[in-house]
């Protein structure tokens, strides 16, 4: 029996059309909810070698590319389907760094497009996954200093949940380092912000877009390494 959702026409869905589209706007609040994984992989050298994330897009985003892509009418996503699925996805997001960041200290550390965006859909679940590798553009000593890992949308139109302590591994880190995760709270966003509005010079202008509060509220995965 077709798994067709109702009340979705036989168009795109808004909301997976904006994010095929990206959203060049930041939204009032997500409209695209995914539950997020990230798995960090070091190499035997101690640099970073690769991460790995996993996304769980929420059902109602999922029925809408169902709605889509479903090109045969057979109520489901077959093979090709769902590689046209990853293929559109990968193109679109890129120009986003895949909402994936990793960071040696205060500076972005570069990350090679990863080469397929895999897609599978769970009829238990009635959801989409999508994952994906990455690697460093360049050689990345976990052990040179602290690195954090985060994945968001600065346009805060796909919201990313990290659900515990368990969404991220890291596997292969050398004997001294180890990783928190953390997750601030809005307060501790608005600090940031009342911190940034105090270092600005007399001269300086208040930011128009305030503070990114999708960049500051994201879960973070850090690793450090040595006694601290």
């Amino acid at each position: 029996m077709p798994i067709r959702p109702r009340g979705l026409g036989p168009t795109m869905s808004t909301a997976f059309a904006a994010l095929l589209m990206g959203a060049s706007a930041a939204a009032a609040h997500p409209h695209v909810f995914a539950e997020a994984t990230m798995e960090i992989v070091a190499d035997k050298t101690g640099h970073l070698e690769k991460l790995h994330n996993a996304w769980w897009m929420d059902e109602l985003f999922s029925s809408s590319v169902i709605v889509d892509f479903d090109k045969n009418a057979n109520g489901k996503l077959d093979k090709g389907e769902l590689a046209a699925i990853g293929k559109q996805v990968a193109s679109s997001i890129q120009e986003w760094s895949f909402y994936t960041f990793v960071h040696r200290g205060a500076d972005l550390v570069a990350m090679k497009a990863p080469p397929t965006l895999d897609v599978v859909y769970d009829e238990t679940r009635r959801k989409l996954r999508f994952s994906f590798d990455m690697r460093p553009s360049k050689p990345l000593d976990l052990e040179g200093g602290t690195t954090t890992f985060s994945a968001f949308d600065n346009t805060y139109f796909v919201a990313f949940d990290f659900a515990g302590a368990s969404s991220f591994v890291a596997k292969g880190l050398p004997k001294d380092c180890h990783g928190d995760m953390s997750t601030p709270s809005p307060d501790e966003a608005a600090k940031s912000w009342m911190a940034t509005i105090s270092a600005l010079g007399s001269n300086d202008t208040v930011p128009e877009d305030g503070i990114k509060f999708s960049e500051v509220l994201s879960t973070k995965f850090k690793i450090a390494c040595g006694a601290g």
